[in-house]
């Protein structure tokens, strides 16, 4: 068989809605004509590995994703420069010499928005702005090619943004053809494409100079495919690798061009162990990293150090993001407490948190993470802060004070001994309370203390399961605050002398843990 030249074994293509890679060109069987051979992305596509009636025309990565079509319907591609005009608008001089129908049907076959054609002919070629351009998106509009030799130059040369995510060009040269005619290329998007990583893509590192976000998702790649293509990117600071197949992180310090990274996205892989994730530790620019939708089921940093020790590792790592992973045990909070400078977390859709409320949850992260200001993108004020640490430190009163040994209790804890102090606790003997019958009715005294016209230091005897809001009908009363509706707040006796808001109108008292002999301040 002698391959037709009007097509290129490995060439891209689109069919009927589907992708796949030309890998024959020829006759199939006793039929008469030329058919395609395929290899489908879609592996449920095709129905044979690329063997027919016995004959093998080509290998399919799957058993199922190899087929034959005819050639009538298929699409090869467009450069980008042509990709661009149809999307964002042709003009009329360039219209000269083209069919307008097939203009129209190439338009339609690739989904691409275009300008009503009527009065182009009164448009001048210095109006149509493509210089102007700094941001271009074609996504899905068949590109296969950058076109001829500096076209893509003269015709965007203020470029800044393309997002060229699954098309149809079939190599890392085609990408770097693109771009080294971009000199002013920041942000650049090649998810989805089928671009094998080849060991000379080093080579077209000047391509990309100018290139600091990358992303390249959906590309069935490991991490060592991610490292080669880095090497590509000399300038690179925000990477994102979602989506691809990470089981493994090897050692990055050998690559130059990671050690630069500030933002690292590694969403939706299939990472399993913290270890792996502990190799990029030593990257001195990261701030930034993305673990949402991975498989990891602990966090444990090295075993050396002590309860109160910061760790080294990720020294500049301010935002962390690990919702959607296996973690099952609060110990892996405490651990990142060992982090220096962690300021940011998302952690939400982890097994740990399904016998908990959202509220509760919430609380005992930030308790048991010192210096987070926020959590699930809300931020964390000293209020809350100091709400949550008071109320941690009550929840987990009884347990220590029947601990005998407080090893064990502060490695489960590690920040107990410091809320210990913060907040005033004498150093309480280790031995058990004495078991005593608890009344449901406390006693606690009303204060308003901006008032002096008010009357102070007024008793009552409330129910532990009466709710804020009733409470604030009481103090409405006992104050004859003419219909405004009082600020509660609660100071303990027991352990600080730090106010704490009661601004949950409808949780019980018993929610705050108020006691016996507590003062409700009372504010309008």
């Amino acid at each position: 068989m002698v391959e037709d030249k009007k097509y290129e074994i490995s060439s891209r293509i689109e069919y009927d809605g589907y992708r796949g890679t030309l890998k024959y060109v020829g006759p199939v069987g006793n039929t008469k004509g030329e058919w395609l051979g395929i290899d489908w992305d879609d592996s449920t596509r095709g129905k044979h590995n690329g063997t027919y009636e016995g004959i093998e025309y080509f290998q399919a990565r799957h058993s199922t994703s190899g087929s034959f079509i005819r050639p009538g319907k298929v699409k090869f591609g467009i450069s980008c420069p042509q990709a661009i005009k149809m999307r964002y608008g042709l003009i009329e001089d360039e219209l000269a010499g083209i069919n307008r129908d097939e203009v129209s049907s190439l338009r339609k076959e690739i989904n691409a928005p275009f300008l009503d054609l009527v009065g182009f002919s009164k448009v001048n070629k210095k109006q149509s702005k493509f210089d102007q351009l700094k941001i271009v998106w074609l996504r899905e509009q068949c590109v296969s090619n950058a076109g001829r030799p500096e076209e893509l130059k003269e015709l965007c040369p203020n470029l800044e943004e393309l997002d060229i995510s699954k098309n149809l060009m079939n190599s890392w040269k085609i990408i770097a053809d693109i771009c080294s005619q971009l000199h002013s290329l920041i942000r650049l998007n090649v998810s989805e494409n089928h671009l094998p990583v080849e060991e000379d893509v080093i080579e077209l590192k000047n391509s990309f100079s100018t290139v600091k976000h990358l992303t390249i998702a959906k590309m069935n790649y490991n991490w060592s495919d991610i490292q080669q293509c880095i090497s590509m990117f000399p300038s690179v600071e925000e990477l994102s690798v979602s989506f691809n197949t990470v089981t493994t992180i090897e050692e990055t310090i050998t690559n130059t061009n990671i050690m630069k990274i500030v933002t690292l996205i590694l969403e939706g892989n299939l990472i399993s162990s913290w270890d792996e994730i502990l190799k990029l530790g030593s990257l001195p620019c990261l701030e930034c990293l993305n673990l949402n939708s991975n498989k990891i089921d602990r966090i444990r940093f090295p075993s050396t150090l002590t309860f109160t020790d910061k760790t080294g590792l990720f020294p500049t790592l301010r935002q962390l993001n690990i919702s959607e992973n296996h973690i099952s045990e609060w110990q892996s909070i405490n651990e990142l407490d060992k982090l220096l400078n962690l300021e940011d977390l998302k952690f939400r859709e982890n097994p740990i948190l399904k016998n908990e409320t959202v509220e509760t949850a919430r609380q005992l992260i930030i308790a048991r993470i010192a210096k987070l200001k926020i959590l699930n993108s809300t931020e964390i004020s000293p209020v809350e802060r100091r709400g949550a640490e008071y109320d941690y430190l009550k929840l987990y009163l009884p347990k220590w004070l029947e601990t005998e040994n407080r090893i064990s209790f502060i490695n489960e804890h590690s920040r107990y001994p410091m809320l210990i102090d913060k907040y005033g606790i004498a150093n309480i003997p280790s031995i058990k309370p004495k078991v005593e019958m608890v009344s449901n009715v406390i006693t606690v005294e009303f204060v308003c203390p901006n008032d002096p016209h008010q009357p102070r230091g007024i008793k009552r005897k409330l129910l532990k399961d009466m709710e804020v809001q009733k409470m604030i009908g009481l103090a409405q009363r006992l104050f004859k605050t003419g219909g405004k509706i009082p600020a509660l707040s609660f100071i303990s006796q027991d352990l600080s002398n730090d106010e704490i808001s009661l601004d949950k109108p409808l949780q019980e008292l018993s929610y705050y843990s108020i006691q016996d002999g507590d003062q409700v301040l009372v504010r309008w």
